[in-house]
């Protein structure tokens, strides 16, 4: 990677950072590109450079928080000595610790208006092609160690997020979110055949 190549990416990186601050500060719809670049030292072209437009720069602060999630997704779902229906427990907790994040409640809320769709579409284009190869990598080590019993396991990872999503579509409120994800969690390990459940 070239020094100019490094450098653009930093640059990127320092204006994700300052959006994300400013948002948490002045909330998604009260921030303004002006915000960002004086929390992040730069001049107003300078984002531009990297961003056509405020909703980019929402969309990549979004992404990066799907990258967070699913780091810590990874971790979870591989976690050595854990079985996978605690690993799955686990990822439901994970997500809801996220919707409870005082950072991104405001994020969540804003990506999730009916007037924000497309952003949401965006994120979602972006993080579920992703996370459908950890879940089913998950529920394959169920299936192995036996605490799973489904014939497709990829039809079951996109039942399983299928599910999740609706806690969305219901516009649960974010302090229901929590409990709204720990019974789709229990669910889910009813459908994919743990009697523990």
């Amino acid at each position: 990677m070239s020094p100019r190549t490094v450098d653009r990416t930093a640059r990127r990186s320092q204006l994700v950072a300052a959006a994300t601050e400013v948002f948490g500060e002045k909330g998604v719809s009260g921030a303004t590109v002006a915000d960002i670049v004086r929390a992040a030292g730069v001049a107003q072209g300078t984002f531009y450079l990297h961003f056509e437009s405020k909703d980019d720069v929402i969309v990549a602060v979004v992404a990066d928080v799907a990258d967070r999630l699913l780091a810590g997704m990874s971790l979870a779902s591989t976690a050595p000595g854990t079985s996978a229906v605690e690993r799955m427990r686990q990822l439901g907790s994970g997500f809801a610790a996220l919707s409870q994040d005082p950072a991104l409640a405001d994020m969540a809320e804003f990506i999730h208006r009916p007037e924000n769709q497309r952003l949401h579409d965006r994120f979602a284009e972006q993080l579920l092609p992703r996370l459908i190869p950890l879940l089913e990598r998950l529920i394959e080590d169920g299936v192995a160690e036996g605490s799973f019993r489904v014939p497709n396991t990829r039809a079951a990872a996109w039942f399983i997020l299928g599910g999740l999503h609706g806690v969305e579509l219901a516009h649960t409120p974010m302090a229901e979110v929590p409990a709204a994800l720990a019974e789709a969690s229990r669910l889910a390990l009813r459908v994919l055949g743990n009697e523990e459940a």
